[in-house]
């Protein structure tokens, strides 16, 4: 999906009010006047709400995308970039209240799987591709098994985000992110890796 700056304006708004307020209870009159549009403009840009939930979701895929194909493209190394991804999480963290997830996966069953799919997809291609990397780049472990390392990462961010032993304001906390990245590259640096994680501690 291309994103003009039209598109990114809307869709960021709308996105916003859907984080913070859930999706059942935003009515398209209430996204048209945060817009400072007619409705009848809204509906030019989209059929009804099914649809603008739908491109909503595409542009949250689209701008995850592009956030992975620009931390590509800036040349880091394997520890780099992870330290690039942690410091994405930390200014996403809490976005969306878990009313978001709650009404789209009660209302959009089918646009909430899209969405999940997608995350699990490309956050186990991503892990995978910094272990390997980072192992070419003599800062991970040669014994680690990638594939399962990748699949653990992927469960533990969801059981972080579903479980009733950890509550979401603590899971969303800066100190619990930040230990959580430690535990990961811990458990997938060699002394090399640790070195240089030591010394650039002071970006986490």
């Amino acid at each position: 999906m291309e994103i003009t700056r039209e598109k990114e304006r809307v869709f960021n708004s709308v996105l916003a009010l859907y984080s913070k307020y859930g999706i059942r209870s935003i009515t398209m009159d209430d996204i048209a006047r945060e817009l400072g549009m007619s409705k009848k403009t809204l509906y030019q840009h989209v059929h009804d709400k099914n649809d603008l939930v739908d491109r909503v979701i595409d542009y949250e895929i689209e701008t995850n995308r592009q956030f992975m194909e620009e931390m590509i493209l800036a040349k880091l190394n394997a520890i780099e970039e992870l330290i690039h991804v942690n410091k994405r999480i930390n200014a996403l963290r809490g976005i969306h209240s878990p009313t978001f997830y709650y009404d789209l996966k009660k209302y959009y069953p089918a646009t909430f799987t899209r969405l999940m799919d997608y995350k699990r997809k490309r956050m186990y291609e991503m892990v995978m591709r910094n272990l390997i990397k980072g192992k070419k780049e003599g800062l991970y472990r040669e014994d680690m098994d990638e594939h399962v390392i990748a699949m653990l990462y992927v469960a533990r961010i969801e059981m972080l985000s579903s479980n009733e032993i950890i509550n979401e304001s603590e899971s969303a906390s800066i100190r619990f992110i930040r230990e959580v990245f430690l535990y990961h590259l811990h458990g997938i640096c060699n002394d090399k890796g640790l070195e240089f994680l030591k010394a650039h501690k002071e970006k986490l």
